[in-house]
């Protein structure tokens, strides 16, 4: 097995002109079996140009227990990162831009900071987003997390911009902080937990009565599925759960969605119920 460490290259223009890097051909499935040379030639997409690997990032490769793809630096404008992961681990250390793990099909991603936009959404023209797999993120997200999402878990130690779980068709979020709104619209199935939910409790209360038809009434609810994670950031994030009488609510039930929102006691009164 095989340990891919590359770091971004330093460049004294970032400074004035922070450029945008599509860094999507960075993947397990592009790297393994090839000789070092092979892979600085690697193309990658910079300000919409086609260039080196090389060019803009360090490559060391080493013998690991599991294949291993580690990526580092000032990493806030490149985007794509881990998509169409499929196996063993990619890490991402630092803040990353969008479309982190995007097409995911399995593995685990480890994203030690901030991830942008599009985490875990549809890579490219596909219509499905991660279809398998573990994401960790330490840190917060942006917009549209868990897009289209199919299979797999994605656990979010901080909050959430907009659009949380948008059309999700299954599997399960986990989120530590606050949310942004727009959760769950066009949500099928699969479950969103929330560790935190006063922000959704504010955004209901702002809905218009047609919004707010897409909840059901919240229901009392036993999380005792939450005892077949062993993962210890979902049992950290999960913690607040515990100690509190947990709800569910259905989703999104304009478009006929059976999805799943659970949450602590404090936003059974704000919806209402």
């Amino acid at each position: 097995m095989t340990r891919w460490h590359l770091r971004r290259r330093a460049r004294a223009a970032d400074d004035a002109a922070p450029h945008s890097i599509d860094a999507s051909n960075i993947r397990r499935s592009s790297l393994a079996g090839k000789p070092v040379a092979e892979i600085h030639e690697l193309a990658i997409g910079v300000d919409g140009q086609t260039v080196r690997l090389a060019d803009w990032f360090e490559l060391t490769i080493e013998e690991s227990e599991t294949d291993q793809v580690v990526v580092e630096g000032p990493l806030q404008n490149v985007h794509g990162l881990a998509a169409m992961h499929d196996r063993d681990e990619f890490q991402i250390i630092g803040h990353v831009g969008d479309h982190a793990a995007c097409g995911m099909t399995g593995g685990t991603v480890w994203i030690q900071g901030d991830a942008g936009d599009f985490v875990a959404a549809p890579h490219g023209a596909r219509r499905s987003g991660m279809s398998g797999g573990v994401i960790k993120i330490d840190g917060s997200v942006g917009n549209y997390a868990g897009h289209r999402m199919r299979r797999g878990t994605l656990l979010i130690r901080g909050s959430t911009g907009t659009m949380l779980g948008a059309s999700m068709v299954a599997g399960t979020i986990c989120v530590g902080g606050e949310t942004g709104e727009g959760l769950a619209v066009g949500m099928k199935r699969g479950s969103l937990i929330l560790a935190n939910a006063s922000a959704m409790v504010r955004h209901a209360d702002q809905l218009e009565d047609i919004a707010k038809g897409r909840f059901s009434s919240p229901t009392r609810f036993d999380p005792a599925f939450f005892n077949l994670y062993s993962d210890r950031q979902f049992r950290e994030i999960t913690q607040p759960l515990e100690r509190l009488p947990v709800f569910r609510t259905r989703a999104d039930r304009t478009v006929g969605g059976l999805g799943e929102v659970i949450f602590a006691s404090t936003a059974e009164l704000a919806l209402g119920e």
